[in-house]
């Protein structure tokens, strides 16, 4: 998915809950990714959070001097320029108050038309694909007739990663938004542009 000459590198903390599924999972997660990113700032010209609910990024922006991107934020974003009204599908009700608050921050809520659920676990994505795609269709056809979205927004990095997300838009005939891809485009297009986060909005804290 890089750009050519872009380098990407996955890294996992060390400790931490085994996946984020709720806000008690998400606030477990934080410290350790803030002392991993800390510890790779000077090896990398921009951060990629590894959750759809973007865990910790403003602390995250104040911790280090470059880019810190979230997909949450980042593919809410380009759903807002795609249609009027999206969705997201995600894995399971106790991660919609954190889906929630990522429009909220943003000012997108009133674009946000509804949440929608698998019923999966990040476990079980990962170990029955054939299942997961079919419980992401089915959720993303409800979204569409039933809640009446004209965007879908995949609300879970374990879901965008199985790559479904170009086949859901072609049987619905709809633009699918992988957060994998578009944080990815977001962090090379900072880059590139030179920008980092805004020091007011985010004081450096060392």
């Amino acid at each position: 998915m890089a750009s050519k000459g872009v380098r990407v590198e996955v890294k996992a903390v060390s400790e931490g809950p085994e996946s984020i599924e709720s806000p008690y999972d998400e606030f477990l997660c934080v410290p350790p990714t803030i002392r991993l990113v800390s510890s790779s700032e000077e090896e990398f010209d921009a951060v990629i959070v590894g959750c759809f609910g973007d865990p910790g990024i403003d602390a995250l922006r104040q911790a280090v001097r470059i880019p810190v991107v979230g997909p949450g934020e980042s593919s809410m974003l380009f759903a807002c320029t795609l249609g009027y009204k999206f969705s997201v599908v995600t894995v399971k009700r106790s991660v919609f108050s954190m889906i929630e608050a990522i429009a909220e921050r943003l000012g997108v809520s009133k674009r946000l038309l509804s949440i929608r659920e698998t019923g999966m676990s990040v476990a079980e994505v990962n170990s029955d694909h054939d299942a997961a795609k079919k419980k992401l269709i089915e959720a993303s056809k409800d979204a569409v007739k039933k809640d009446g979205a004209d965007t879908i927004v995949l609300g879970c990095m374990s879901e965008a990663f199985l790559g479904y997300d170009k086949e859901i838009a072609g049987e619905l005939n709809i633009p699918v938004v992988n957060p994998v891809l578009t944080s990815l485009r977001m962090a090379e297009s900072l880059v590139s542009s030179g920008l980092v986060h805004s020091r007011i909005a985010y004081p450096e804290h060392r």
